[in-house]
């Protein structure tokens, strides 16, 4: 009888553990061979010393590298899978010790016990067989506890192996206990330093990856990871399942482009520890497939997938996942043949392995529901949706993301049912809780992490305008949604810079301010580094990537260190009631909203909304302008043509305004806060055949968010510190940039008029009106700059982008951008070289302008040819001069739509300086100035150029 008990034990061991490392089958055979030949004591008493022994020094190398390493896949964890050298053995002598213990009629201690069941918990968690792990790793732990080892290293396995299983099976509340207990005692008892807590500080990021909490997640892996390269553990298995982890929480969060870096070094590092075939090697690829199907790589995720179809076994969950990462993959590529398919299999799979109330599964019949969704299937569809809604919020918890995805689905479901009462329920749940996560996430991240978490988000705001569009017609309280969630998001990642900075100068700590100014030296580092060319760089031994990587980790440490600007998100949300509020009888708000329809084959096309508010309408009118791509492509041009020759333009207005003018009848001012393509037309210049211009009829103020009227209105009246900083007719120097001699006219003529009415001025011309002069400015009240400016829409064909490494323009609008001062003919030839010990080269790129100190100036001329332009970004408005001088903190802007005529300019800066003065008020005198330019010269070419932003 005993005999039979070791040799059963040892094949349960060899069956459950048949996919480790060929030891195993080796120690099977050779032990089922002994256990058959046994027939005396003797033998047998050897067999089990020989195995003891083999154990014993086995295990004491396993010990050394036994880390229960939770490992991120696409959409469920699993145990890491470490095949390492001597883990097999040390598992698989280890229990068969413990059996031939039972065969000699030797009692087993409860420390055996514990041992005993936490190993072949582990056995059972690999095979993916989790209620039987989760019964083993119980009685292992009450072992433990009654034999008073509850500081053994065994105990800790164990607690941690439990919040390992219950995060698995999709049970956080159980797996954050004794995920926490594990950390909290292998801290305790071996330091903080020890790679026990290494495991732990992995198993909390994963687990907080689960529950959504992205950026303590990232805290957790970064400590694990530097405990590791403390250890000098960077080419171990461990090193690389936090590395795949560290790319699959960059991946939820939009940092597409570090997730493949840092998933590539895993790959690296896994593919010198085992085989191909390596259980963790294959979740990787698994990984990365998933990614280059978001970062839209699709031959190189197809490949990945196909690549793996054979090599994994057909029932475990990597295989589960596999499919669907190629099932979502085959959707985008439009080959649907096989979507149904795998999804079908891979929920299969799931539900066999962990049961239905697990959220891989959940995962897996939601996209197959939202498959049937789109195949207009909705009766195959309803029961899919509502089930995995109803599983995420059992596992996941009503604040997850993946809860807030269902709760989209299923308003999408019932809005292709027309259900549009129950509809407007789920949407509107989804939609708050969306405006949740921002205030959750955004604070500690930097601007360039904000940017990439807004990507992935912002998709969801777009498809809910798509959707309320239709639901308006029977739903017209909706309107008043769009308008307050445009108003919550527009110009977000604008609005967020300017709170940290804000939050920081005003902080009152030292220490704070300090960092920040360090913050912008290495910004202003960088900007002369973006000069250089890949081989300047490599011979002058300077990593770009990893200046890049410092500065945005400061960055980070100060927006997370802005405590101020943390709470400002939780503060009360502007609504369209409030700034109706402030309305007089005789003004209107319009947003503009730039969409991208949501539809069910391919994608059907961008339209505007224009959401109006009065004072005396109830709710906010919705019109919806149809024709977006036309009005972004042939109008535009068109209005574009029309300007640059002069002639008649009776087309454009109806176009671009009249479907909104028809809205606002009654109404003087007009405040409009632009989207999309209506950055690029200047609505001023906008002809009615009957009517005349729009200038003529309406008072427009520009606003880059509807919502800053709330704070232009309330501004209390200051005490201007009335000096101006005037730069102007640089000597460009020997060149092909020509002179602007009528820019000298202009600055000496504005300078006379400033001065009369009290300004302190301050003039630079010619050689001095230098990019160095200009960034030692300190907030002046009013700075005018008169030069050449510049956007670039395309680099590719340049040698350099004006002093810009032409691979780093491409990637940034804000190097492609920029003005011309004293010296810039040199650098926009190409004959200066880049040099780090100066800060001037005679171009100030819009990615400079951005450091400069305008705190509290109130108003910024930029009288140069297309100041204005810039990559049109929907809903953060223009990316170029006019956002990095809105993020350096002046309140109001002039700029420039196209090319301007020399004359004109200096008459409208004339006349605008002027009428500020007399008036008090420069958002009249700007519009006073242009009706008065319009009586000398009566194409908007010559007054139509120019446009104000802000109040």
């Amino acid at each position: 009888m005993k005999q039979r008990l070791v040799y059963v034990l040892i094949c349960v061991v060899s069956f459950s553990m048949c996919s480790q490392a060929q030891i195993f089958k080796d120690l099977e055979k050779a032990a089922i061979n002994k256990a058959k030949s046994m027939n005396t004591k003797e033998n047998r008493d050897k067999l089990a010393n020989a195995l003891v022994k083999e154990m014993d020094r086995a295990r004491s190398e396993f010990d050394s590298t036994d880390f229960d390493y939770a490992i991120l896949l696409s959409d469920n964890s699993g145990l890491f899978d470490i095949k390492e050298k001597g883990e097999g053995t040390a598992r698989f002598t280890s229990m068969v010790d413990l059996g031939s213990k039972a065969y000699r009629n030797e009692s087993l201690t409860d420390a055996d016990r514990a041992r005993l069941n936490r190993e072949m918990g582990e056995v059972l968690y690999g095979s993916q067989k989790y209620a039987a792990a989760e019964k083993k790793f119980s009685l292992a732990k009450d072992a433990y506890e009654k034999a008073s080892l509850q500081k053994d290293v065994g105990y800790l396995k164990t607690l941690s192996n439990q919040g390992l299983l219950y995060a698995t099976m999709g049970r956080y509340t159980q797996a954050e206990a004794f995920t926490s207990s594990a950390l909290s005692l292998r801290e305790q008892t071996f330091g903080k330093q020890d790679i026990g807590v290494a495991a732990s500080l992995n198993n909390y990021g994963v687990l907080r990856y689960n529950l959504a909490q992205f950026n303590e997640a990232e805290q957790d892996l970064n400590s694990a990871l530097a405990i590791l390269v403390s250890k000098g553990m960077q080419t171990q298995m461990s090193y690389a399942i936090l590395l795949n982890n560290k790319a699959m929480l960059f991946q939820a969060i939009g940092r597409y482009e570090e997730s493949e870096r840092i998933l590539k070094q895993a790959i690296a590092v896994a593919e010198k520890l085992q085989s191909t075939k390596s259980r963790n090697h294959l979740k990787f690829l698994s990984n990365l497939a998933l990614l280059y199907t978001v970062m839209k790589k699709y031959p190189e995720a197809e490949a990945i997938c196909l690549g793996m179809e054979n090599r994994l076994g057909k029932t475990n969950p990597d295989y589960a996942s596999m499919l669907n990462n190629l099932a979502s993959l085959y959707m985008l590529m439009q080959k649907e043949e096989r979507v149904e398919s795998l999804l079908k299999q891979s929920g299969d799979i799931y539900k066999s392995n962990f049961g239905e109330n697990n959220p891989a599964y959940a995962k897996a019949i939601s996209d197959l529901g939202n498959y049937y969704v789109y195949k207009n299937r909705l009766t195959d569809a309803a029961p899919l949706v509502e089930k995995a809604l109803q599983i995420r919020e059992v596992t996941l918890g009503t604040n997850h993301p993946h809860y807030v995805q269902s709760r989209e689905d299923m308003a999408i479901l019932l809005w292709k049912r027309h259900a549009w009462d129950d509809a407007v329920v789920h949407y509107k749940a989804a939609m708050q809780k969306s405006l949740d996560f921002i205030g959750s996430y955004f604070p500690p991240m930097s601007e360039a992490e904000k940017t990439k978490y807004w990507d992935v988000l912002s998709p969801r705001f777009q498809r809910f305008y798509s959707f309320a569009i239709d639901a308006a017609k029977v739903q017209p309280g909706i309107v008043e949604d769009i308008f307050d969630y445009q108003i919550a998001t527009k110009a977000l990642l604008l609005s967020s810079t300017n709170k940290v900075k804000e939050s920081i100068l005003n902080s009152g700590d030292k220490s704070l301010v300090h960092d920040y100014k360090v913050w912008l030296d290495q910004k202003e580092t960088l900007a002369r580094l973006y000069g250089y060319t890949q081989e300047d760089l490599k011979l002058q031994r300077i990593n770009l990537d990893s200046m890049e990587q410092a500065t945005n980790s400061m960055e980070k440490s100060l927006s997370a260190r802005s405590a101020d600007f943390s709470s400002g998100y939780s503060t009360k949300r502007i609504t369209s009631k409030d700034i109706k509020a402030i309305l007089a009888p005789t003004e209107a708000v319009v947003d503009i909203v730039r969409v991208q329809m949501f539809g069910n084959a391919t994608t059907p096309g961008v339209k505007y909304l224009a959401v109006i508010l009065t004072k005396e309408a109830s709710l906010p009118r919705l019109t919806v302008i149809e024709n977006g791509d036309q009005l972004e492509t042939r109008y535009l041009k068109y209005y574009r043509n029309a300007v640059r020759q002069r002639i008649a333009d009776d087309y454009s207005h109806a176009q671009y305004w009249a479907p909104i003018e028809s809205q606002i009848a009654g109404k003087k001012v007009i405040y409009i806060s632009p989207d999309g393509i209506y950055n690029q037309v200047n609505l001023n210049t906008l002809k009615k055949s009957d009517a005349g211009f729009v200038i003529n009829r309406f008072d427009l103020v520009i606003l880059g968010n509807s919502k800053d009227l709330i704070a232009l209105k309330n501004r209390p009246a200051r005490t201007s510190k009335k000096n101006a900083l005037l730069i102007g007719f640089p000597d460009y120097g020997q060149g092909d940039l020509a002179p602007l001699p009528a820019t000298k006219v202009e600055v000496e003529t504005i300078g006379k008029v400033l001065k009369t009415s009290g300004y302190q001025v301050t003039s630079y011309m010619q050689k001095d009106a230098t990019e160095a002069k200009l960034k030692s400015v300190k907030a002046p009240s009013l700075m005018h700059i008169a030069t050449h400016g510049y956007f670039l829409q395309d680099v590719d064909r340049r040698e350099s982008a004006f002093g810009v490494n032409v691979e780093s323009a491409s990637e940034n609008p804000l190097l492609r951008s920029g003005l011309m001062l004293a010296n810039a003919a040199a650098t926009v030839s190409g004959h200066r070289m880049p040099n780090l010990e100066s800060n001037d080269n005679g171009v100030l790129t819009a990615y400079e302008a951005m450091n400069l100190n305008l705190e509290g100036t109130e108003l910024v001329v930029m009288s140069a040819c297309e100041t204005g332009l810039g990559d049109i970004r929907s809903g953060e408005g223009v990316y170029g001069l006019q956002r990095a001088f809105q993020v350096a903190g002046a309140d109001a802007m002039i700029m420039s739509m196209w090319k301007v005529d020399d004359a004109a300019t200096q008459m409208l800066m004339t006349s605008f300086y002027s009428n500020w003065i007399k008036l008090g008020n420069k958002q009249k005198a700007f519009r006073e100035a242009q009706l008065q330019l319009m009586t000398k010269f009566k194409d908007p070419y010559y007054w139509g150029s120019f446009v104000m932003m802000g109040m």
